[in-house]
């Protein structure tokens, strides 16, 4: 047991200073069996305290910065299967004054998803109007009544918004199944594909359900991902490898119709797109795989599901800087997605035409100056789309 105690003390110290996860795990068991021989054979177990003072001093040293300086990362919150985050979570922002339209406080609901820190409302217990994705549906960066639950609400449609940060079409379909029992029926259920980096490879599928169906060995893959998730987070992490260096970032200005000029914070100059190189065989599997989940999870249901591809920020940023109240398509990506899509009976359309010459009529930008996430602005449209496509889907069947 000791040998057992003091090898995973030392394969957490591993963990703090090696790149990647696989360090401490293969250094657990060498370290067990070390330490086995230490005590055993050269009979070393009274200087255990001495051995154990250098793991223990960094690791509370770790723990004690964490939990003072705990941030707003919601991706630490996520439940293992990335379905839902931690409910009932709670944190203040200390950085508040950096970022006018950002959260003061962040307030996960009881049903694990983004909810009011004033008032502790979230989603409705019912839903009729569902928007799954990643951060940009979450709302990253802004405060909640700047995001879409609230915004949609403005608009007559109570939605209930299931968006968790750093999710892919992987995970939607777990987030599907987690909130299924909630969604009534003729409901109108739309996921959200962001072209920046929701196609991914038919691996990460695998991955991800190797890992949710390990039962025998479920909570060590808990703990491993979550202590993952920790030690990139440390200072001692950072020291050996160095806290990432963003770009430098210089302000560019486009002047349109109305309003003050569209004004970009960027590392490169948005007229200098580098066109993305096409899907990949294991992204358009992957995609493929992802649409037939939710055919077969969604037939039989009464519900009407709707796949919206947006575009990534440079696409857009490039197009602003043509100055031209036309959107131009440069991303191969989303054609190839929208052509995948329709071969399914999902209602699939692509957002970006619409995302941009709004954007650009109005004078706004659609994201936020200094991030790729969604501004206030970029919500409304959204929004005001989703009602669009709810109301003309009503229509529609009203016809029929």
């Amino acid at each position: 047991m000791l040998s057992l105690l003091m090898g995973t003390l030392y394969a957490d110290l591993v963990g703090l200073i090696a790149k990647s996860l696989t360090g401490p795990l293969i250094a657990w068991p060498i370290w067990i069996a070390l330490f086995w021989l230490a005590f055993g054979k050269f009979e070393l177990l009274r200087f255990t305290g001495f051995i154990a003072v250098l793991p223990v001093s960094l690791l509370v040293f770790e723990v004690v910065q964490s939990v003072r300086h705990s941030g707003m990362n919601a991706d630490m919150l996520r439940s293992f299967d990335r379905s839902h985050y931690t409910p009932g979570f709670r944190v203040k922002n200390p950085y508040l004054n950096d970022y006018s339209d950002g959260p003061g406080e962040i307030l996960i609901g009881r049903d694990g998803f983004r909810a009011d820190p004033e008032t502790g409302r979230g989603n409705p217990e019912r839903c009729r109007f569902v928007l799954i994705g990643d951060s940009m549906i979450y709302g990253t960066e802004l405060a909640y009544p700047l995001t879409l639950g609230p915004v949609l609400g403005s608009l007559g449609l109570p939605a209930c918004i299931f968006g968790v940060t750093g999710n892919s079409p992987v995970d939607y379909l777990a987030t599907l199944e987690y909130v299924a029992d909630r969604i009534e029926r003729g409901a109108y259920v739309a996921f959200y594909i962001y072209a920046y980096n929701d196609f991914v490879g038919l691996n990460l599928f695998v991955k991800r359900r190797v890992l949710i169906t390990s039962h025998w060995f479920h909570k060590l893959f808990e703990w491993a991902f979550y202590f993952d998730r920790w030690r990139q987070t440390t200072w001692t992490y950072s020291l050996f490898h160095g806290e990432r260096v963003q770009p430098s970032k210089r302000l560019y200005q486009y002047k349109t119709v109305k309003g003050q000029p569209i004004k970009v914070l960027y590392s490169r100059d948005p007229a200098k797109y580098v066109e993305p190189k096409p899907l990949t065989k294991r992204q358009r599997a992957a995609f493929s795989f992802f649409l037939n989940r939710l055919n077969e999870f969604v037939k039989g249901r009464p519900w009407r599901v709707f796949v919206l591809i947006h575009p990534d920020d440079s696409e857009v940023y490039a197009n602003f800087a043509r100055l031209s109240p036309v959107f131009v398509d440069l991303d191969p990506r989303r054609a190839e997605g929208l052509k995948i899509c329709n071969e399914f009976s999902f209602q699939c359309e692509d957002m970006s035409r619409i995302i941009y010459e709004r954007s650009f009529a109005a004078g706004k930008n659609p994201y936020l100056g200094y991030d790729r996430h969604f501004s206030p602005f970029g919500n409304r449209i959204v929004a005001e789309h989703f009602a669009a496509l709810t109301k003309r889907a009503r229509s529609d069947a009203v016809d029929h």
